[in-house]
């Protein structure tokens, strides 16, 4: 289409009258290599200015043929110029928002996945104003396969267009600028076969930031399922930006959850329910793991799954609620925060300290701040050696999938200044290594941070 395109914009300038027996040729050529592509390519709105120049011209070209004209000076100028902004403004689109790959996971295994739907029934829905709702959220598992022929690969935001919009209202974007990343594949497979190479396998589960989805952490999941993890990422109902039950029952983002800092006196109250609601999902999800891995719901997961080995991996709010339940939830092995959010737990229970082992990674951004106050007492109180890093040249958001979205968001503050490739292989090095020691009792796993100079340890 693009060669199509050029030589299109040279028939239009060019001074010669087109024979009419060549422009219903080549008319056809350029519809039937429209129709290819829209149904052999990925379509996305970037593409939706070039589709118009490329119509355009079409329709010039033949207009041109069929009253004789030839394309004086004043209006040579003005198609090349209009031609000339569309086509800045189409390539503008796509560098501005490009279609990135979902890095490619490390491990042996392939990778398998599927999503499940849990209902509460013990639990009272915090955030709708009907007061019979029950608690309902969304988790996805990625886990080993062995093989993936005759499985469809999965897309990487697995409920399409409503989350990426989600997203898009959520910072303030037009609806339609974040859907084509709808369009890029994930490293999984829908259902495929769980690998039988081991009879179990160790769990981790993954908890999103306030007003994040499960998706941002699909790098994270995908590498530790094809080393051998079964992971679980669960969409936290109210705080992620979209939770997408059906197309018909889409739950999103609660900004009253968590009302502005500055302007909210007893804002602590709300935090302290906002994490301790995530951390209840949690605890809702482990319980439907042993409901599953017990022969209680029909799964092909049946005792497949090791539940004395289970991780937690949280983002922020989510990391403050994973040490919310590692503090009372004995059925945890071991934890990691990413710029937890730990300030709002019980200062009760920080004052308990963890008994397993913990590893904290925090942002530059997060270097001072209120959250350091209670993270620095919840180490100090650990029965176990708990771990503190800080990763120079980061932001808050740059410990999520960020880097899928644009370039841009180094400029606009999302990220910092180091590379997202090459801080995606220090976290994943980080977060394996910690729990190929600690759930899989891999004792020569170590964190070496001598061989990155922007990881330092603080504690």
């Amino acid at each position: 289409m693009y060669i199509f395109t050029i030589m299109m914009i040279g028939i239009i300038l060019n001074k010669k009258t087109i024979k009419k027996q060549y422009v219903l040729t080549l008319l056809s050529v350029i519809t039937l290599i429209f129709f290819l592509h829209l149904i052999f390519e990925e379509i996305r709105w970037q593409l939706y200015i070039f589709y118009f120049i490329y119509i355009s011209l079409g329709i010039i070209i033949y207009l041109k043929s069929i009253i004789n004209i030839s394309v004086k000076r004043i209006l040579k100028r003005f198609i090349t110029l209009g031609l000339i902004l569309l086509i800045i403004t189409f390539i503008s689109s796509i560098l501005v928002f490009p279609m990135y790959n979902i890095p490619t996971p490390s491990g042996d295994y392939l990778v398998g996945t599927e999503s499940y739907i849990i209902k509460d029934d013990s639990r009272n829905e915090l955030y709708t104003e009907d007061l019979n709702d029950i608690r309902k959220i969304k988790i996805q598992a990625w886990y080993p396969t062995d093989t993936i022929e005759g499985y469809n690969q999965a897309t990487w935001l697995e409920d399409g267009t409503l989350v990426s919009r989600g997203l898009s209202k959520d910072i303030g974007l037009p609806f339609f600028v974040l859907d084509h990343t709808t369009n890029i594949l994930s490293n999984s497979y829908h259902k495929a076969p769980l690998s039988d190479r081991l009879d179990t396998y160790p769990v981790v589960i993954m908890s999103h930031g306030w007003r994040g989805f499960r998706n941002l952490h699909t790098d994270f999941a995908e590498e530790l399922a094809s080393i051998g993890y079964f992971v679980i990422g669960i969409d936290h109902t109210y705080g992620s930006v979209a939770t997408v039950f059906d197309s018909n029952d889409v739950a999103y983002v609660n900004e009253d959850a968590l009302p502005d800092r500055q302007t909210t006196p007893d804002f602590l109250e709300y935090a302290n329910q906002l994490v301790y609601t995530y951390a209840a999902d949690i605890t809702t999800t482990i319980n439907y793991l042993e409901e599953l891995n017990s022969n209680m719901i029909n799964s092909r997961f049946s005792n497949r799954l090791d539940l004395t080995k289970i991780g937690l991996l949280g983002h922020s709010t989510g990391g403050g609620a994973d040490v919310a339940v590692a503090l009372d939830d004995e059925r945890i092995d071991a934890i990691i925060g990413l710029d937890a959010w730990v300030e709002p737990i019980k200062e009760t229970k920080i004052d308990v300290g963890l008994m397993i082992p913990s590893l904290f990674i925090r942002s530059e951004t997060w270097e001072t701040g209120y959250n350091n106050i209670t993270l620095n007492a919840l180490i100090d109180n650990s029965t176990y050696p708990t771990l503190l890093y800080q990763i120079d040249g980061t932001t808050h958001y740059d410990f999520t999938m960020v880097y899928m979205y644009s370039p841009l968001t180094k400029y606009i503050g999302f990220s910092g200044t180091i590379d997202s490739g090459y801080l995606n292989l220090i976290l994943k090095s980080m977060i394996t290594s910690f729990f190929d020691r600690t759930l899989k009792d891999e004792q020569n796993s170590e964190i070496d941070v001598d061989q990155w100079e922007e990881v330092k340890l603080i504690s």
